[in-house]
């Protein structure tokens, strides 16, 4: 099982990013999202605005938090073209 570390949002709130423990041997990685709202009529229908979609997982593993940082923040500068502050 995997354990969310860490989440960084973007300023603008429509990304974010995970940093995740994994258990089996206590690597680190990471996910980025990006929020998609559902169109009125569906948001209607199923009670909810949107979701977090997956834009896309890193493959790289590290053995600190502070490494995932980096590469972290630097897949979340590049997919929102936003400067992340922590």
């Amino acid at each position: 099982m995997e354990s969310v570390i860490k989440e960084i949002i973007s300023p603008s709130g429509v990304y974010k990013a995970q940093i995740i423990k994994r258990s089996k041997d206590g690597l680190f990685t990471s996910q980025v999202f990006k929020w998609i709202e559902y169109d009125e009529e569906i948001s209607e229908i199923i009670g909810e605005k949107g979701f977090w979609g997956v834009l896309y997982s890193t493959n790289s593993l590290t053995d600190t938090v502070e490494s995932c940082m980096k590469v972290t923040i630097e897949n979340l500068t590049n997919a929102s073209a936003e400067k992340i502050i922590i």
